[in-house]
């Protein structure tokens, strides 16, 4: 009887173990199964968010939403670049936690999660006004980066590093213009001196322009072309108010008209020793709309690669001067 007692002792304890160590292993399969970063509620968070603030060191931008479109306030609150925001909001949704680390705070600073870390800790804050997430990116590990809440201790593995920048301009949509080649019928550009350079196409449907009246361009399409698409496909390089400039007389002014009656008129001007273009009237046409950003509050900083682009004159597009006649060979 003894020995029964003893073996079903025995079997109980050897079940109790067993089951002892299939709950400890459901437990480390669970703490290495990967889940999102951010909870339900801070997702709602983000989707409501009406600020939010990159931060490395001094450098800030902060991105304001209003009436449902994001802008750039250090920029005097100019639009965006949609990709680039995209690209943020996808990045926060979709990071994963693969492994909890450290809570320990003493150790924040090593993995760069202290706002004393070297180089600075990259801080975004989500803020939605009544509530807010805080989040710190800390050293890369392999493929993930480390992280932190910022009401939080605990330091977080997660599946991708955030690569971001904290330059405002970067934020900037600076695409100015984006109308194609084809589309455009004719051109016009008069510069402040009165000279005039009139271009169009020799029909519908044709890509190279043409100085008007001439059968060809002699050998300068390419010229020709990239003149027109200067100002036809224009990403600026920054952009200001034009009430905080103290523009002269524009040293150029430039139209272009499409095949379905759309104008657009602009003016180059050069103010010390930097190119600035503003966008004066466009006029759209029902059948091809023109995507221009067309708020005339602004002006367009341009680089000089781009302003010589704009400037050519007619000596600058006449064929290149060939000799009438061989070189004399030695011996001849």
């Amino acid at each position: 009887m003894r020995k029964i007692l003893m073996l079903v002792v025995a079997l109980i304890a050897v079940a109790l173990l067993v089951v002892a160590l299939q709950a400890r292993k459901e437990d480390r399969v669970t703490d290495l199964q990967s889940h999102k970063l951010l909870s339900d509620q801070q997702l709602d968070t983000l989707a409501a968010t009406q600020t939010i603030i990159l931060q490395r060191g001094e450098q800030q931008v902060h991105l304001v939403r209003e009436d449902g479109q994001w802008l750039v306030a250090q920029s005097q609150n100019f639009p965006v670049m949609q990709p680039r925001l995209a690209a943020l909001l996808l990045a926060l949704r979709g990071a994963e936690v693969q492994e909890q680390k450290t809570s320990n705070r003493q150790y924040h600073q090593r993995l760069g999660l202290s706002p004393d870390s070297e180089p600075p800790v990259l801080q975004v804050t989500l803020d939605a006004g009544d509530r807010s997430v805080g989040l710190l990116y800390g050293n890369e590990v392999g493929n993930g980066q480390l992280l932190r809440f910022a009401d939080s201790d605990q330091v977080l593995l997660i599946n991708r590093p955030l690569n971001i920048s904290v330059n405002s301009r970067d934020w900037l949509d600076l695409q100015v213009s984006q109308i194609p080649l084809e589309q455009i019928a004719s051109a016009h550009w008069q510069h402040a001196d009165g000279e005039t350079l009139a271009l169009d196409k020799a029909e519908q449907g044709a890509y190279n322009f043409r100085l008007s009246g001439e059968e060809s361009a002699q050998g300068q399409e390419r010229k020709l072309n990239s003149m027109v698409l200067a100002l036809a496909s224009l990403r600026a390089q920054d952009v200001s108010l034009r009430s905080e400039l103290t523009l002269p007389q524009p040293s150029l002014t430039m139209q272009l008209e499409t095949w379905s009656g759309a104008q657009l008129s602009a003016s180059l001007y050069q103010l010390d020793s930097q190119y600035w273009l503003t966008i004066d009237k466009l006029q759209q046409s029902e059948e091809q709309p023109l995507a221009v950003r067309a708020d005339t509050r602004w002006a367009y900083q341009l680089s000089v690669a781009q302003h010589d682009q704009l400037a050519l004159r007619a000596a600058d597009l006449q064929p290149q001067e060939q000799d009438a006649a061989m070189p004399e060979q030695p011996g001849q």
